[in-house]
């Protein structure tokens, strides 16, 4: 006997793929505003704030993303706590991670890039020998706190 597929389509999944399809292909514009979520194909930012960005492109300025998820980002003087892009060009300022084909940056601050190619000027938090003495410092650290622990624990026996 053969087994019939009883699942029911249900009609808000349909609808739901339709219009995310419909919407990566609009302009929107966020303009001195504070959102949850933006998507789009084209966006455009303007001293505005979200927490969740997914564009195909996106123009920010005087502007704050939490996560950013486009294939063309265009920075200036604004903040993102992490990106991920095909090529993401950075004007005056800062990103916590970035994950990119190609990043280009002018008077940038960076905590974490990961970038098949780098051109410009980006500064980064944490350098090879800030690591290494960070890495150091917190070993150390621990070394000495264990220390103390066992002697505090050998002393109340």
């Amino acid at each position: 006997m053969s087994e019939q597929n009883n699942e029911a389509k249900n009609p808000l999944d349909e609808f739901a793929a339709d219009q995310s399809a419909r919407l990566m292909g609009e302009t929107v514009e966020v303009k001195n505003s504070s959102v949850e979520e933006v998507q789009g194909g084209q966006v455009k930012m303007i001293n505005s704030a979200a927490r969740s960005l997914r564009a195909n492109a996106m123009d920010m300025r005087e502007s704050a993303v939490a996560t950013a998820q486009v294939d063309s980002l265009e920075m200036h003087d604004s903040v993102a706590a992490a990106v991920l892009g095909k090529d993401v060009t950075l004007h005056s300022g800062a990103v916590g991670a970035i994950a990119a084909e190609s990043v280009q940056a002018s008077n940038t601050t960076v905590g974490l890039l990961v970038a098949g190619k780098v051109e410009g000027d980006v500064r980064s938090f944490l350098t090879p020998v800030s690591a290494a003495a960070f890495g150091a410092a917190f070993a150390l650290a621990l070394t000495l706190l264990t220390l103390l622990f066992r002697r505090k624990s050998e002393s109340s026996q």
